[in-house]
């Protein structure tokens, strides 16, 4: 079959083990990565907002200033009509209604929905989806810029299908929103949280007209007209003493610049300064503008800053920043995971209906905004899945910096690790002006790419990091570590070896001194070295690369076992490497990337240690060996992802500790970080095990390849003392959905965010989340931007009394090491491999689900 055809037949994950066996063959369609590609669409406003469920767009498309009327359009989006070509590039040309028009006097460009009901946006009426949420703006015309609320009553004709198209649009009386001292909130852009209790805009540290800086305030009543908290800025969000305030994951911790500096917590401090805001439906994060644009306003640099940006302002890079002066960017929006493949059908509106054929976002991540511009009609998707990462030691995007006080500066770009090692150029270095650079030379979304602005290195230049730690703890650069990653992209110029015709001109693609080097040689092959133990350890010359096109390379060395693994694309190339256990460490000083510590400005380098000629990439250390599966998903265009499934872990990532680090004691094995590593471990096992013990290998196989989550395991504790945990890996025949706090809450009130996802309460709501699904048992095993559930069926359910589990237990410690040992004990003497407690009943009687693991297995906790 064509590379390019992404319709594949994979019967090769079933003879992978079973050598010999016809295995049925299983129809997969692949998803290209969307990060760096821009889509335009028919929809286009000056600001807009989207309901809750991500079906009705209401926008501005006429301002008539001489009688102060605005002409809202509204229009239904339909994934229903979304279509999707060869390489899976979705086409948005049939997706919005006509819609229908209303004028409303005084209104403004910006405007946002308000449901007093986010469970049930909308009712079915005589066909009808009937929508009446209020509309928040601010007066436009002729007085102060005060925030006011409209009810609205949007009608949609044949729902959910390809036709529905709005059948009426009325609009409502209008009320001043006013704050607990009676005063009016002062400001433009509104943006809210689902739950119509926080509200985000631009606006003065003062609110008395001034703009330019984010600003919230607060009500706990929903949409309502009065009661709202003195606006604050932004920044000042974790020092509000207000219990609904605090709940938000945005307001957890204080926010952060690019370079570590802290905005300000006064009104007269360093604020968040940005435009155009649009706050995610739980308050997790907000995506905003951070630069002026020529014409004066911030309008450009499009970047998110919340909960999972670590509470640092990052600008975005990828698609929706395609230049660094293009075009304005003005309102963005998103309909959060409502159009997603792998959503349950209970959690979609209509409930029932199936994504499975369109969906958005596209790019098949963790965590995937799907963003609409209206003034720019496109469309974006957003990975922020991968940005924070608790083994980072170093992540640079190769995009401009964003500076504190709201500017570009184009002799820096940021580290996303949390380290702040910013990168600085030198030389004839530069951050490239727009995406063009790495863009694929065919254009096909299936040919390895970079991702946004790119370092440019024509010789003679580099980017240069200073590796700190004063405290020596910082894993992999001032502590040692039994494991590290390295991954980047790279597109050497097609002139790189131009004239070259003497000596060995190889080139650094980067050099950190007595620690690490990357060397690209005169072959265009690449040879990684690294200093383990003391002893420099060199890996030999990869396959060639091509010149003139990008190349994702990784390379993953497990000091537990010695192992090295190489990856180009994703791929592992198979070449025999070095065997090297031990530890290792970067240590402090300057890390040199595009050139050598001693700068060699020759274009011709005769004696080597020459510049390196074209453009770098997403440079990513880890400080333990990555999966193949982790390697793949972050090389956009690579085509790897079913070798990355057939790929074995080496035994040390199997570790606890090498799977998230905090899991590294018996103590922590409750926790929810030793929870993830279960899963983790348990996954990565699970094709193996899966096909090795299946009795149905067509349904097996629909598991490993399908749209939910491949083989998504949890783990259970089954056994474990001070160095070595049994892990009882979840039964085969499962069900993993990723859901949101606020639908758990909707089931116990008190699962409401990540801080209680270990608790019983939060165990009582997934329990009964999966009861909706069909399923007896149910636990959260990880949580990324959202908690991850996985349901399956237990084969004894009993109420126990607490003190017949063991003496943890009896006082209600559920979440602990001891207690969770107690309760697998008890199943054990009933025959099954583990157990967990999903309810308490009367205050006493704990409801134990005991089930068949799919399979158990020892590892060590610190391997």
């Amino acid at each position: 079959m064509s590379k390019h055809s992404r319709s594949r037949w994979v019967p090769r994950l079933a003879t992978l083990f079973f050598a010999g066996v016809a295995a049925p063959e299983v129809l997969a369609v692949e998803r290209p990565s969307l990060v760096n590609t821009r889509i335009g669409t028919p929809f286009g406003a000056n600001g807009h907002s989207s309901t809750i469920d991500g079906r009705v767009f209401v926008g501005n498309i006429r301002e008539d200033h001489a009688t102060t009327t605005t002409t809202w359009v509204a229009r239904v989006f339909r994934p229903e009509a979304v279509t999707y070509d060869a390489e899976g590039k979705p086409s948005f040309s049939a997706a919005f209604s006509n819609g229908r028009t209303t004028a409303v006097r005084n209104g403004e460009n910006a405007l946002a929905f308000c449901f007093t009901h986010p469970a049930l946006p909308y009712t079915l009426v005589d066909g009808l989806a009937v929508y009446q949420p209020y509309l928040f703006d601010s007066m436009m015309f002729n007085g102060p810029n005060v925030f006011r609320r409209r009810p609205v009553d949007i009608r949609v004709s044949q729902p959910f299908t390809p036709q529905a198209d709005i059948s009426s649009f009325t609009t409502g009386n209008l009320e001043t929103l006013t704050t607990v001292t009676g005063a009016s909130i002062r400001g433009i852009e509104p943006t809210m949280t689902s739950d119509g209790r926080l509200l985000i805009f631009q606006g003065g540290p003062q609110n008395d007209g001034g703009i330019d800086h984010l600003m919230y305030a607060y009500n706990p009543t929903p949409c309502a007209a009065s009661g709202w908290s003195n606006p604050r800025p932004l920044s000042m969000m974790s020092t509000d003493t207000a219990s609904g305030v605090l709940r938000y994951p945005l307001a957890r911790q204080k926010l952060k610049a690019a370079t570590g500096e802290l905005f300000g917590e006064t009104t007269s401090g360093p604020l968040l300064r940005g435009a155009y805001p649009w706050v995610d439906h739980e308050g997790r994060n907000v995506t905003y503008t951070g630069v002026v644009y020529t014409d004066g306003a911030r309008r450009e640099a499009v970047s998110l800053i919340g909960a999972d940006t670590s509470w640092t302002a990052y600008h975005i890079d990828g698609a929706i920043n395609t230049g660094r002066l293009d075009i304005a960017h003005l309102f963005y929006s998103g309909p959060m995971w409502n159009f997603e493949q792998e959503r349950a059908p209970e959690q979609n509106f209509p409930p029932g209906a199936n994504n499975d054929s369109r969906y958005l976002p596209v790019t098949k991540s963790h965590d995937v905004l799907a963003l609409f511009g209206s003034n720019t009609s496109d469309y974006n998707e957003v990975d922020v899945g991968e940005l924070v990462d608790p083994f980072h030691v170093l992540s640079l995007p190769m995009n401009e910096l964003v500076t504190r006080a709201g500017a570009y500066d184009l002799t820096r770009t940021p580290d996303h690790s949390g380290n702040f090692y910013t990168g600085t150029l030198t030389g004839t270095a530069s951050i490239s002006a727009g995406n063009f650079v790495t863009q694929s030379t065919s254009g096909s979304l299936w040919e390895p790419h970079g991702k946004g602005k790119a370092l440019v290195v024509p010789g003679g230049g580099a980017l240069t990091v200073n590796l700190t730690d004063p405290s020596g703890t910082v894993r992999g650069v001032g502590a040692l570590v039994r494991g590290f990653t390295v991954q980047l992209a790279v597109r050497p110029d097609a002139n790189i070896h131009a004239g070259c015709t003497t000596g060995n001109p190889y080139r650094y693609l980067f050099q950190k001194s007595g620690a690490i080097d990357l060397i690209y040689e005169s072959d265009n092959s690449v040879q990684l070295s690294l200093v383990i133990n003391g002893a420099r350890v060199r890996l030999g010359r990869s396959p060639p690369l091509p010149v003139g096109a990008w190349t994702h390379l990784g390379y993953s060395w497990d000091g537990v076992t010695g192992v090295f693994r190489e990856y180009l694309d994703g791929v592992p190339t198979r070449r025999v490497l070095p065997v090297a256990p031990g530890s290792f460490r970067l240590g402090t000083g300057v890390l040199s990337i595009g050139a050598g510590n001693a700068m060699n400005t020759e274009s011709c380098p005769v004696n080597g240690e020459g510049s390196f000629k074209g453009a770098i990439d997403e440079v990513r250390f880890f400080n333990h060996a990555r999966s193949a599966r982790s390697i793949c998903m972050t090389s956009p265009g690579a085509d790897c992802l079913d070798t990355a499934i057939q790929e074995t872990p080496t035994e040390g990532q199997f570790g606890m500790s090498q799977q998230l680090h905090l899991c590294n004691s018996y103590a922590a094995l409750g926790t929810r970080a030793c929870s993830a590593a279960m899963h983790r471990v348990c996954a990565q096992r699970g094709a193996h095990d899966a096909l090795a013990n299946s009795t149905n290998v067509l349904e097996t196989i629909q598991q490993l390849i399908g749209n939910r989550p491949p083989i998504s395991l949890l783990g259970v504790l089954a056994g474990a003392n001070a160095t070595d945990v049994n892990v009882a890996c979840g039964p085969i025949q499962h069900e993993s959905v990723a859901v949101t706090f606020e639908e758990l809450s909707r089931l116990h009130g008190l699962c409401a965010d990540e801080r209680v996802a270990q608790t019983l309460d939060c165990g009582a709501a997934a329990h009964r989340w999966c009861n909706k699904l069909g399923w007896t048992t149910g636990q959260i095993f990880e949580v990324t931007s959202r908690p991850w559930v996985g349901c399956f069926n237990s084969g004894l359910i009993q109420d126990v009394p607490k003190d017949q589990l063991g003496p943890v237990s009896n006082t209600s410690a559920f979440m602990s090491t001891d207690s969770k040992l107690e309760v697998s004990r008890w199943c054990q003497a009933r025959g099954y491999g583990a157990g967990v407690v999903q309810e308490l009943g009367l205050g006493y009687l704990a409801q134990v689900h005991c089930f068949q693991p799919a399979v158990t297995v020892p590892w060590k906790i610190n391997p």
